[in-house]
């Protein structure tokens, strides 16, 4: 195909004010979003960039089927007539998506705000049911992406010169991203789609298909017109605008920009193998999460108890022998054991032998990291642990990225979900041994939570993000705690305040301050309300900048989120990973 380009003109693009993140625009279609059973990936791919410091607008199409049966529907009311309100019919398959994806953002402790039309800004001229956006007023917008950072947007919408809703026209969610993209000023727009790229003919009907690295806007009309509205490319050339074209959890998105590259044939990555210690709350978590996801398979699964019934079906068989476990071999050990002798063998073992590991226990990480990292080193392999800090609230990500920015000064931070949840329910009235129960039934507390009433349990998560915040070693940090007790209980009933576990590190006098505590939340605005079992944490550098995160601290699906980031940044990086895989057992 002879490279060709579109004429455009100069973008005029309207940066969104204060923006210190980079700002994405992701558009989510029902190739991709097909049914129900496809949002926990994709809430996850979302997660994924919220956790790497992303902004993000995200554009969702009505779920698989659902916009030709709201047609069928309108077709069969109005008959031949011609209606001017169908557009507020079709565009509730877009609504109901992006509710749907909220829920399952939610139920992974992502905060996500809906943007609907009548807020959007996004104004069209033309046919009601195939018209062209003109304009966007972005206020809402803004407002909604700096109260949560991630804004949802059901796509294939605007408002007509007329104040009703209209349609973009077939695969007008593509435009609603792109043009999204090109008002805003996003750093980056990227259309996910069932197939990694632009491929010069469909890789479904031709397995051999060579794919484009890159692929002009001009000839993306042609090559890829079945693949990415017409009206989104032109939009994009004139604006000088690359949109990414991708399937989650691919590393090699078709960039549809100036040139054109020649196609090249493609290999199919091996799936990663995972070997999972730990089948309790988390692990069937996890399992449930990988299920549908093509990079990742677990191997073997290792155990106390095989023959016990689980909610969840094991992908594989289960084990209560290490040598039966290793012999499967695997690329990534994955700890979720409540065993921390035996998780911190196999991690020390496993990584020297260059398997990466994914960790979940917070003790484990906390008394080990040096042996660990040195392990990690001598192997070439990567330990990484989000999971055992914060659950799915990024605490780590949050403390890196603020500690390559500047001086941290002090970290203030909710990191125990299980007593922030039976302190809410203190507060609302409920006793202590009912508060333990209620956390005991909806996961988030074990049979012996001593460690989590104690402050111990808080405290070693202390120390990790010490590690993380100040480049000390987890075990040289002294932390004061402070438990929840009997007399606690009382002094915090008779309050009748809301309380919360809160845990600090601050540098005083040439020292790092170290402490867990009980503390009224008002006198921590700084932390806003975290509700339940909710984490937070806030991170304040020399110059007075501040860093904030926030996401479920206790239950499977939001540690097991954690966990599937880590692999995702695993799988990212398998260049490293040996493909010639042989028995870890001697």
């Amino acid at each position: 195909m002879k490279p060709s380009v579109l004429p455009h003109a100069q973008p005029q693009a309207r940066p969104l004010s204060g923006a210190a993140e980079p700002l994405y625009v992701l558009k989510f279609g029902s190739s991709v979003l097909r049914t129900i059973e496809d949002l926990p990936r994709v809430a996850g791919e979302l997660y994924r960039l919220r956790r790497a410091g992303r902004r993000i607008v995200a554009v969702v199409s009505a779920l698989a089927g659902e916009t030709d049966r709201l047609f069928a529907e309108a077709e069969a009311v109005t008959g031949p007539v011609s209606c001017r309100s169908i557009p507020d019919l079709v565009s509730l398959g877009e609504e109901r998506t992006a509710a749907l994806l909220r829920l399952a953002c939610d139920r992974i402790g992502l905060p996500a705000e809906i943007c609907r039309p009548e807020e959007l800004g996004l104004e069209t001229s033309g046919d009601a049911c195939d018209s062209q956006p003109t304009s966007l007023d972005p206020f809402h917008l803004e407002h909604k992406l700096a109260a949560s950072g991630l804004v949802i947007v059901p796509g294939f919408v605007g408002m007509g010169e007329d104040g009703q809703r209209s349609l973009l026209g077939r695969g007008g969610s593509d435009f609603s991203a792109v043009f999204l993209a090109g008002e805003l000023g996003a750093d980056r727009v990227r259309l996910y789609k069932d197939v990694d790229g632009v491929f010069e003919s469909d890789p479904a009907r031709t397995p051999d298909a060579r794919r484009f690295a890159e692929v002009s806007w001009a000839d993306a009309l042609e090559v890829a017109r079945p693949l990415i509205q017409a009206g989104s490319v032109e939009y994009a050339a004139a604006r000088s605008l690359p949109i990414e074209i991708e399937a989650i959890g691919s590393t090699r998105p078709t960039c549809v920009g100036p040139i054109t590259s020649e196609p090249l044939p493609q290999k199919p990555e091996p799936r990663l193998r995972i070997g999972l210690a730990g089948y309790g709350v988390v692990g069937q978590a996890l399992a449930a999460r990988l299920k549908d996801d093509p990079r990742f398979e677990i191997a073997s699964i290792l155990v106390r108890q095989p023959q016990r019934t689980r909610a969840v079906p094991p992908p594989c068989s289960l084990t209560n022998d290490v040598g039966t476990f290793l012999d499967a071999g695997f690329d990534i050990f994955v700890d979720a054991l409540s065993c921390d002798s035996t998780g911190a063998s196999l991690c020390r073992t496993l990584l020297s032998r260059g398997i990466h590991v994914a960790s979940a226990s917070k003790r484990v990480v906390s008394s080990h990291l040096p042996l660990l990292a040195g392990a990690a080193a001598s192997g070439g392999a990567r330990l990484l642990y989000s999971a055992a800090v914060g659950g799915s609230a990024p605490i780590l990500e949050t403390v890196s990225r603020a500690a390559a920015q500047g001086r941290i000064e002090e970290v203030v931070c909710v990191v125990n979900g299980t007593v922030n949840f039976i302190l809410d329910r203190l507060s609302r009235g409920a006793g202590a041994d009912e508060a333990i129960a209620l956390a005991r039934a909806a996961g988030f507390a074990e049979e012996d939570c001593a460690a989590d009433l104690s402050g111990a349990d808080a405290a070693a998560k202390l120390r990790i993000i010490a590690h993380h915040a100040f480049d000390i070693s987890p075990q040289a940090l002294d932390v004061t705690t402070q438990s929840l007790d009997e007399e606690a209980i009382a002094r915090i009933e008779a309050s009748g305040e809301r309380w919360v576990q809160v845990a600090h590190l601050r540098r005083l006098d040439g020292r790092i301050e170290a402490g867990v505590g009980l503390r009224p939340l008002s006198e921590l605005p700084e932390l806003g309300a975290p509700a339940e079992e909710w984490n937070r944490a806030v991170v304040t550098l020399a110059d007075g900048s501040v860093y904030r995160c926030v996401g479920r601290g206790a239950g499977g699906p939001a540690t097991a989120e954690a966990i599937a980031a880590d692999l995702d940044e695993i799988s990212r990086g398998r260049a490293g990973i040996a493909q010639d895989r042989t028995r870890l057992a001697s």
